[in-house]
């Protein structure tokens, strides 16, 4: 044992070592060292402490003393170190060898009395006079908390509770940090309640103790609290009457201590030159500030005004050391905090959490009130101009984005980023949708100011003088969706002495390239409302930017997404500037495509998006071959260079898809003969485990069907594609390959069934039609029991097959009692529905199209003791209200309309499941059903289908409509938030009030067959009249027709049916 312990401390000193090599190999001996199991295992009495001596310097000295980083002062104390054995513990002891609990458990656990002597010598660990050793301690039990409490160690919480009632600084600091963590993992939703009880009074007693307690120990008491309020939210709806005495109790209290600490000059916090700890604190009150907001508006609403008052003002007192420390070009380091001097960015995190507060607190009517108001009204220039000034480069932004294209284009464009920009950008949409009358007008206002200042500033030779300008730009180019730019209205009017007089001035200042990128991209943003010859004149400047070898990145980038926003933008010829951007679009795909080759990343996704919403213009109807062929080598190049970034093959494929769809037959031809060869190698010759690559080449492959017409794949196409695409299906067994490869197949047959029909293998003789009941063979075996994915699309590909195979009609016809039988005994065997659905559909198709015939081929047909039909139809009926999409959910209708008129006497005999029985008695027992006569059956299943068609499209919605046509939908909200957010985004399941109007009106013109056919749907079903009908007004007509011929006894069927299925059919039949 002995020996074992000077081997550990020996490796725990050596991982002190400032040489690299030293420490890695000391880590790796420790990892070995753990392995042996037993120095920390039952039976060995070890406990922990520390050794002041090394854990009080902040680094190891150059010269160190292996025996000092550890000892053993007798059998029940072993000297826990700052960095080495202080990691041992929290990262591999703990979790490898505490308690089964952890994933990563090893085994040799500790006993429960060895447990209880750590568990203790790490609780007085929280109370070290020294930092580091407290913040070892908290993250050790805040972990072992995660197995042990409550059950091992139920005084825990006790224990904690009176240490930071303590009054000792170090055990409040140390306390903290286990709470930050146990917090917000270990309580369950009975536990949180009581918790907080205790709780929140001792933080509060913490926070405001500024002379007994740290800045950073009073942050992490309001990181406590913060996270209080995160599981309060969470619980809120399963105890909202607990929840809501909770907060009505304790948060007055905490907003009074908030306000306090916010009304200290935040001056202060930034005056030392050492640290600026005074902001975590600040940081911490404004998060606290929005999420208590959010989640209970009706308890803050009183106090909202002060707090967004003091929100600006520090926006105000905080600005000059915003431009000291980022903006000037002598600016020196930024401070961190006393614990962490890296930790330089708590001013920027401070005033992007003071803006997120403010866009909160503005969608609240309290908020909104105040905005309104004189005060409000007052202040919201200022507000507007303070967004603009915080929104500024700053110099390391500046000196990054200039040389790193990828960088600048990641910060520029990134949805998720929370940059002080973003924030800015979210909060000015959001005051201008509050407050449009004032805000709308204002922003442009200010815009046009900044670029008048900006001028005077260039001819005084002021530093930094386009800054505020290229910031007020993006701002107000961000929220151009939100401001009023046509008319006479003030808006409108500096928007346009912007666009005319003020940005074409800029477009040339190639000493400021930041400023003069940003002008093409605000031009671009207002591109709709643009003069046409100014239209052209910025879409050539742009263009002319990218023709020249030596412009500096930010204005090339810039100009690309001008270009991109340009051809967005302006898309129809009822579009001012169409004109103008359709004779540029030549031009805009000649000087995109060289790039192509010569970026990556982020700027490569940008440059092939650009390339695709510009080949898009006009339907394509300019492009030529000489266009085509360098833009789609140049495609296939990228494509070959980055086959696994998914977000940019789809941008490919929607490329291809569109290239494809030009209307001029030379271009597609040119298409496909510089892409189709190469994609169908790919396919023959994937590398070992590379089976992405036939994924994505199927997938190229597909875009281009999908961009032909019906018939129209070219002379050819199937017998380069042919070998290879059944080759790579039926030689797989990765499933994303299957399906790819089936969906291909399907749009073969779609598009170019002859060429599938006419395929004749040149390896083996066998014909495509042949090779495909081979992929349905696979999908269909035993391979397929284990795993139903790649057979999702077969009945989609055979009902196609079925429709479009009248080249080889004799010889599907031929093979079609193999094909079906083959479907028809899977169904005995299949899981999951939707793979159910893919058996029965074709079917279903067959049925409505020769029903006789088919029936009788399924009653011939031997399963086992029963047939065919049997088989089927049971197997429909118990899955039919499981059938997806429109096409098959009408197919299955009709199918049922066409089996209840049949009269054959086998399939009226069929019993088939009916309904569920319920017997609350019995409700442990297995679920049973009532067994019916398939003719029953079917009319329940056409009376179920008639009521969900029938359904008025805003009680789906679960809303109501006026007789106006508004929409007033039952929110559902808390009574505790009710009030504050009921004009507001009136949020039902994330919808705002128009988003839900839109919705309704949308699916109540789904029930009644009045919404136009999606694109989505492909010209040849939209030939289907399946496609398009009208469910309800056929079934209808279905039911009177029934009625008053009495088919199939109609009339005693009908008298099967519950009451509530009786009435809709009565008020069917009755009109």
């Amino acid at each position: 044992m002995d020996q074992l312990l000077n081997e550990v401390s020996q490796a725990l000193g050596a991982s002190l070592n400032p040489d690299i090599n030293t420490r890695v190999a000391a880590e790796l001996k420790l990892s070995q060292l753990m392995e042996v199991g037993d120095w920390l295992g039952p039976g060995n009495d070890l406990d922990f402490t520390t050794e002041r001596a090394i854990a009080s310097t902040d680094k190891p000295s150059k010269s160190f003393d292996a025996s000092r980083s550890i000892y053993l002062a007798d059998k029940d104390s072993i000297l826990l170190v700052e960095h080495s054995a202080g990691t041992l513990l929290q990262r591999r002891y703990v979790p490898e060898h505490w308690s089964p609990f952890f994933p990563a458990f090893k085994g040799n656990a500790p006993g429960t009395e060895l447990k209880d002597k750590i568990r203790d010598t790490i609780l007085h660990g929280l109370s070290d006079p020294i930092r580091k050793i407290r913040s070892i301690a908290g993250f050790a039990l805040s972990t072992i908390a995660q197995s042990d409490w409550p059950d091992e160690c139920p005084n825990l919480f006790v224990l904690l509770i009176e240490l930071l009632s303590s009054g000792s600084s170090d055990s409040v600091d140390g306390t903290m940090r286990v709470f930050a963590e146990f917090i917000k993992t270990e309580l369950s939703e009975d536990q949180i309640l009581p918790v907080l009880r205790q709780l929140l009074p001792v933080l509060l007693n913490v926070i405001g103790s500024p002379e007994r307690h740290s800045q950073l120990t009073r942050y992490r008491a309001l990181s406590v609290f913060y996270q209080c309020m995160q599981v309060l939210f969470m619980v809120k709806d399963e105890h909202p009457q607990a929840v809501k005495e909770a907060t009505e109790f304790v948060l007055p209290t905490w907003l009074n201590a908030l306000k306090v600490l916010l009304e200290i000059d935040p001056r202060q916090d930034v005056a030392s030159s050492e640290h600026w700890d005074g902001l975590s604190i600040r940081l911490q009150v404004f998060k606290i500030l929005e999420r208590v907001t959010y989640g209970f508006s009706r308890v803050i609403s009183s106090s909202l005004p002060v707090f967004m008052a003091i929100a600006l003002s520090h926006l105000e007192q905080l600005l000059p050391t915003f431009h000291t420390f980022y903006l000037q070009s002598d600016a020196t380091p930024t401070p961190g905090t006393t614990e962490d001097p890296s930790e330089v960015d708590l001013l920027t995190r401070l005033t992007s959490s003071i803006l997120e507060f403010l866009a909160t607190a503005s969608r609240t009517n309290s908020g909104k009130a105040w905005l309104s108001s004189n005060d409000g009204q007052q202040a919201l220039p200022s507000l507007i101009r303070h967004i603009v000034a915080w929104a500024q480069m700053t110099n390391d932004e500046e000196e990054q984005w200039a040389t790193d294209v990828n960088a600048f284009i990641a910060d520029d464009n990134n949805e998720e980023s929370w940059t002080i920009r973003d924030t800015g950008c979210d909060l000015m949409e959001v005051l201008i949708e509050r407050i449009p009358g004032t805000a709308g007008p204002a922003l442009p206002a200010i815009t046009l100011q900044l670029a008048r200042e900006a001028m005077h500033g260039r001819t005084s030779s002021m530093a930094n003088w386009w800054k505020p300008l290229e910031a007020a730009l993006a701002i107000c180019g961000s929220a151009a969706r939100h401001v009023p730019s046509e008319g006479a209205e003030p808006a409108a009017r500096d928007i346009g002495s912007l666009l005319t007089d003020e940005i074409p001035a800029l477009l040339s200042l190639r000493d400021v390239p930041f400023l003069q990128g940003r002008s093409f991209v605000f031009a671009s943003n207002y591109s709709k409302h643009l003069p046409p010859e100014l239209t052209e004149q910025y879409l050539c400047a742009a263009l002319d930017i990218l023709e020249h070898q030596e412009t500096p990145i930010p204005v090339k980038v810039s100009a690309i997404v001008a270009i991109k926003n340009f051809c967005l933008r302006i898309v129809s010829e009822d579009d001012v500037g169409y004109e103008e951007v359709v004779a540029q679009a030549p031009r805009i795909v000649r000087d995109l495509t060289p790039l192509l080759g010569a970026t990556t990343d982020e700027s490569l996704s940008l440059v092939a998006d650009a390339l695709f919403v510009a080949v898009e213009i006009n339907e394509s109807k300019w492009l030529t071959t000489e266009i085509t062929e360098p833009l789609v080598a140049a495609l296939m190049q990228v494509w070959v260079q980055n086959v696994k970034d998914p977000i940019l093959l789809s941008t490919l494929s929607d490329s291809f898809v569109t290239l494809a769809k030009c209307p001029i037959p030379e271009v597609y031809q040119a298409v496909v003969k510089h892409t189709l060869p190469t994609l169908a190698s790919a396919m023959s010759h994937p590398g070992v485990g590379e089976s992405w690559i036939n994924s994505s080449a199927i997938d190229l492959a597909t875009s281009l069907m999908r961009g032909a017409t019906k018939g129209n794949l070219g002379e050819g196409f199937f017998a380069v594609l042919g070998p290879a695409l059944f080759a790579c299906i039926l030689a797989t067994e990765d499933r994303e390959v299957i399906q790819n490869g089936i969906e291909c197949l399907t749009l073969v047959i779609r598009k170019g069934c002859d060429q599938l029909m006419n395929f004749v293998s040149p390896t083996t003789g066998e014909t495509g039609l042949t090779l495909v009941l081979k992929v349905v063979a696979a999908q269909l075996g035993p391979a397929s029991l284990e795993s139903e994915a790649g057979g999702l699309f077969i009945g989609d590909m055979i009902v196609h097959l079925l429709r479009n195979a009248t080249a080889g009609s004799e010889q599907l016809r031929s093979v079609l009692p193999e094909l079906l039988g083959a479907l028809v005994r899977r169904m005995e065997t299949a899981k999951t529905a939707t793979f159910m659905q893919s058996l029965i559909i074709p079917f279903a198709y067959l049925i409505h199209e020769r029903r006789d015939e088919l029936l009788t081929l399924l009653l011939s047909m031997a399963v086992g003791t029963t047939n065919g039909l049997d088989i089927l139809i049971k197997a429909w009926c118990e899955n039919v209200e499981a059938i997806q999409g429109a096409w098959a959910q009408n197919m299955s209708v009709v199918a049922f309309c066409d089996l209840f008129v049949c009269e054959n006497p086998a399939l009226r005999a069929i019993q088939v499941q009916g309904d569920l029985i319920i017997r609350p008695e019995t409700k442990d027992v297995p679920t049973e059903w009532t067994s019916v006569p398939f003719p029953v059956r079917a009319l329940k299943i056409l009376v179920s289908e008639l009521r969900n068609s029938g359904e008025d499209a805003l009680a789906v919605a679960e809303g109501k409509r006026h007789a106006t046509g508004e929409v007033d939908v039952d929110l559902e909200v808390d009574e505790d938030d009710g009030e504050e957010w009921a004009d507001e985004e009136d949020l039902y399941r994330g919808l705002k009030s128009e988003e839900m109007g839109f919705l309704s009106q949308y699916l109540d013109e789904a029930a009644l067959g009045e919404r136009d056919e999606p694109e989505s749907v492909e010209s040849d079903m939209r030939a289907d009249p399946v496609s398009h009908l009208d469910t309800r007004t056929h079934l209808i007509s279905f039911f009177r027709q029934c009625a008053q011929s009495n088919v199939n006894d109609f009339s005693r069927v009908a008298d099967e049916m519950n009451m509530e299925e009786m009435m809709i059919l009565k008020k069917a039949i009755s009109g």
